[in-house]
């Protein structure tokens, strides 16, 4: 399945750095990445492909990462393929 990492927050050169942390202990796929910096705050967006079982496990990983960093992040599920 593929999924997409939504990550946003105060201006940190550190927001891709939290959420591939958090993905440390799953095996994913990176497709594709994209970072926007614009008025002090970071929106930071990550294409991955994954197990499906693994999805909440990832989601909750994530969210937990993102209250101790200062940053909101969501996950969404893309596609099924």
């Amino acid at each position: 399945m593929q999924a997409l990492i939504l990550a946003s927050g105060p201006d940190s050169p550190r927001a891709n750095e939290i959420v591939d942390t958090a993905l440390t202990d799953f095996l994913y796929e990176k497709i594709e990445a994209q970072r926007i910096d614009l008025g002090g705050r970071t929106i930071y967006a990550l294409l991955i492909a994954l197990d499906p079982a693994h999805f909440e496990a990832v989601r909750e990983d994530l969210e937990a990462s993102g209250l101790k960093n200062n940053l909101d992040i969501a996950m969404l599920e893309v596609s099924k393929v």
